[in-house]
């Protein structure tokens, strides 16, 4: 983990409310697919808390790496607005990311809404070691899919609520579809019902399931317990130290 004031390289609207920004960041800090880092969104104590963001990509031949962000409240909407050259206050990588599947599985990713930017860098990891697997994006309408950074070739799916792009439907109607006695190792960030829905696909039919969590954090550090996950069998995990990536069977979604 590293604490680095950086500089902004770019940033980019990829759909209705989503950004990828771009950044300078030190390739002595390589993240796995999977960790966070969080940002100070502006100077001053508004917003108080420094905000958590998936790494979305990270090219240590160039020490650059991206997030993808929603606009959502005030920390976002400031984040939105920056331009190039724009300074970051930067503490990462954090938490624990994905395991590589086992040999002779076939990883399905699968992301909704903001989900997709840990499922692009783990694509890319996978891509770059030589493992092909299936990708699947969900979200509601088309505006809201960022489809200049989806990845390109076969295996790639959208499914949207309204059948405005691709096939109308989930993400989880996707791999729904695939056959169940298939040997597929599921992988997966997004809302709770899809995590939900993948868990009971992955349960039913005796599946890895490795879940990215989306939760609310503090400090990020996991000394607060602000992110704290509800397990099936009683207890917590916190996301950010314990996580976000943990066995998506154990976590108590509903």
């Amino acid at each position: 983990m590293v604490r680095i004031d950086t500089e902004l390289l770019s940033n980019r609207r990829v759909a209705e409310g989503y950004f990828e920004l771009r950044f300078r960041w030190p390739a002595a800090g390589r993240p796995a697919p999977g960790q966070f880092l969080t940002v100070r969104a502006r100077e001053g104590s508004d917003p108080l808390l420094r905000r958590p963001f998936a790494f979305a990509s990270h090219d240590g031949t160039r020490d650059e790496a991206t997030i993808v962000i929603q606009e959502r409240g005030s920390a976002t909407r400031a984040l939105a607005t920056l331009e190039a050259e724009a300074k970051l206050d930067l503490l990462g990588p954090l938490g624990h990311g994905f395991a590589f599947p086992e040999r002779g599985t076939e990883p399905v990713l699968v992301a909704g809404g903001i989900g997709v930017g840990p499922m692009l860098f783990l694509r890319a990891a996978l891509e770059a070691a030589g493992t092909k697997s299936r990708f699947v994006l969900g979200a509601r309408t088309a505006a809201l899919v960022p489809e200049a950074l989806l990845p390109r070739g076969a295996g790639v799916e959208v499914r949207t609520d309204d059948g405005s792009l691709g096939a109308k439907g989930t993400a989880a109607d996707a791999v729904t579809a695939l056959l169940p006695e298939a040997r597929a190792a599921l992988y997966a960030c997004g809302p709770a019902p899809l995590m939900a829905a993948l868990d009971r696909i992955a349960t039913e039919r005796g599946w890895p399931y490795q879940a990215a969590v989306e939760e609310w954090m503090a400090c990020g550090v996991g000394a607060c317990m602000g992110c704290a996950v509800p397990l099936k069998s009683g207890g917590f995990l916190r996301a950010c130290a314990d996580g976000p990536v943990l066995d998506g069977r154990l976590v108590k979604w509903d």
